[in-house]
C-alpha cells in the first residue's frame, strides 16, 4: 500500500467505536425529534400507518424527488401484491425557477399519462424535508440536494400542486378526474410497500440522489400525544429526515468540510457524506487534496478536467471506477480521457479506484450505522425480526455497496442480532408504495 492510499485510508475509514458512538448520538437525536424538541433528525409524522395488506383499487402515484419525475398507476389486490399498468418518467429541465416552472410542467405531464375515465386519487410523494399538517398537507422546510425554486419553501405542496392541476385542467380533461388524497416522503411511500408485501418491515430506506430514513414507531415510544392516524392507531410512520443528521461532525475529514462550506444546501451533513449527490465531489475533492500536498495526480484538476469542476465527478462514474477489475484498470483510463485526462500513469489510475472505494464503502457504513441506530431504538434487545425495505439507484448500483451494508451491521450489531435485521432491495418502491399510502389514506 502507498503512502496516499494509507493517508486516505486512515482519513476515510471510520472506526468501529466511532461509529458506535455514533449509534448513540443517532438515538439521542430520535428521541428528541418524536419528543419535539430541537434536533438534527425532524422525525416528522406522516398521519398515517403501515397498510393492513388488504388494500384494493386503482391509484395514481407521483413521484417528485429529483429530477427524474416518475408517474405510476398501480392496482394492489389486497393480497400482499400490486400490478403496475402504468409507468412513465421525464426529466426536469432545470432545478431553480419560480414555483410555476416546477408544478406546471410536474401538472402536464400527469395529464398525459392518466386516462378521463372515473376518478383517480394520487399519492404524491414529494422526497424534500416536509412538515406535515395533514395526511394530504405539508410545508416545504428548505430545499435540499441543490434545489433551488423560489415560492416553495414554507408553502403547502399539496396546495401548489392543485393549482397547477386545476391549470392545466383545461388544456388535459383527465387532470379533472384527479384528487390528491396523500402526501408522503420517499421513504415513508417504500416502507409502506415493504409492509405491504411483508408485515415485519418497519423500516424505510432511500441510498440515490439523496438519503433518508422512514420508521414505523410504537405510541408506547412517543412521550408527546399524537393526532389520530389513518390505519393502525397504535403506530405512526415517521419521515426521519435523518439526512440532516449532524452528529457525523464527529468524523468530518477536510474532503467534507470543504464540501459542506462550498454547497448551497444548508446542512444535511450525513447526505452529504451518503447520498449519490456528493460522493463524486467527495471523490474529485480528494483528487484535489492529494494534488495540493504533492503526492499525486499532478495537473488533474486543470482547466478542460472535470476534477476541476465543482461536481464534475458523479456518483456513476464512481461506480464505473469501482467495477473496472482489469489489471491495468484500462476502463478507468478510457474514462478518464473523457473526462479531460489526457495521459495517466497505471498508479494513478489504482489510487483513484482506490479513493472511490473507500468513500462509497463510508458511505456504505454509515447507512449500516443509521439502520443499526433506528433498529435498536425500537427494539433494544432485537427480540424481533426487523425488515429494512430499501429503493435508490447508488444501493442497487455500486459494486459492492449492499455486501457492505451488510459488513457494517455485523460490525455494529454482532453475528447473531445482525441476522435479526433484513435488508431488501427493492426496486421502484416509493412509486408504488405512494400508491398504497394513498390506498391507505382513502379508507
Amino acid at each position: 500500500m502507498t503512502e496516499s492510499e494509507k493517508h486516505l485510508q486512515a482519513m476515510l475509514t471510520p472506526s468501529r467505536e466511532q461509529l458506535v458512538r455514533l449509534v448513540e448520538r443517532f438515538q439521542g437525536e430520535i428521541q428528541r425529534g418524536l419528543a419535539g424538541e430541537v434536533s438534527s433528525i425532524a422525525m416528522h409524522p406522516s398521519f398515517v400507518s403501515r397498510p393492513s395488506g388488504g388494500e384494493t383499487g386503482r391509484f395514481v402515484a407521483l413521484d417528485l424527488g429529483g429530477s427524474n419525475v416518475r408517474v405510476t398507476i398501480v392496482e394492489p389486490d389486497g393480497r400482499g401484491s400490486a400490478a403496475v399498468t402504468r409507468q412513465e418518467s421525464f426529466r426536469l429541465t432545470a432545478t431553480s425557477g419560480d414555483a410555476r416552472d416546477l408544478f406546471d410542467p410536474v401538472a402536464d405531464f400527469i395529464g398525459d399519462v392518466i386516462e378521463a375515465d372515473g376518478s383517480h386519487k394520487l399519492g404524491f410523494i414529494f422526497s424534500f424535508p416536509v412538515q406535515h399538517e395533514s395526511v394530504r398537507s405539508g410545508r416545504l422546510e428548505k430545499w435540499t440536494k441543490e434545489f433551488a425554486f423560489t415560492g416553495v419553501e414554507g408553502m403547502d405542496v399539496v396546495r401548489l400542486l392543485e393549482e397547477a392541476i386545476t391549470s392545466k385542467s383545461n388544456e388535459s380533461p383527465a387532470l379533472k378526474t384527479l384528487s390528491v388524497s396523500a402526501l408522503a416522503n420517499d421513504t415513508v411511500s417504500t416502507l409502506a410497500w415493504g409492509a405491504y408485501l411483508d408485515p415485519r418491515c418497519d423500516m424505510g430506506l432511500i441510498v440515490a440522489t439523496g438519503m433518508n430514513m422512514a420508521a414505523a414507531v410504537s405510541r408506547d415510544l412517543i412521550a408527546k400525544p399524537l393526532p389520530p392516524t389513518i390505519g393502525n392507531p397504535d403506530e405512526m410512520l415517521f419521515n426521519m429526515e435523518c439526512g440532516n443528521f449532524d452528529g457525523v461532525e464527529l468524523i468530518h475529514t477536510p474532503l467534507d468540510t470543504r464540501l459542506v462550506s462550498e454547497s448551497g444546501t444548508r446542512g444535511q451533513l450525513l447526505e452529504k457524506m451518503i447520498s449519490g449527490r456528493y460522493l463524486g465531489e467527495l471523490v474529485r475533492l480528494a483528487v484535489v487534496h492529494l494534488e495540493s500536498r504533492g503526492d499525486a495526480f499532478s495537473g488533474w484538476t486543470a482547466s478542460g478536467s472535470a476534477f476541476g469542476l465543482e461536481f464534475g465527478i458523479t456518483a456513476e462514474h464512481i461506480s464505473d471506477i469501482v467495477h473496472d477489475e482489469s489489471p491495468e484498470l484500462v476502463g478507468v483510463g478510457m474514462l478518464l480521457r473523457r473526462l479531460g485526462i489526457a495521459a495517466c500513469i497505471t498508479d494513478e489510475r489504482r489510487l483513484l479506484k482506490n479513493a472511490c472505494q473507500l468513500i462509497a464503502n463510508r458511505s456504505a457504513r454509515l447507512v449500516a450505522m443509521g439502520i443499526a441506530a433506528t433498529a435498536l431504538f425500537m427494539d433494544p434487545e432485537l427480540g424481533s425480526e426487523h425488515v429494512v425495505a430499501v429503493d435508490g439507484s447508488l444501493f442497487r448500483g455500486c459494486p459492492g455497496y449492499q455486501t457492505e451494508v451488510r459488513t457494517g451491521l455485523r460490525e455494529l450489531l454482532g453475528e447473531s442480532r445482525s441476522d435479526r435485521v433484513l435488508v431488501t432491495y427493492l426496486r421502484d418502491a416509493s412509486g408504488v408504495g405512494a400508491a398504497i399510502i394513498a390506498a391507505v389514506a382513502a379508507g
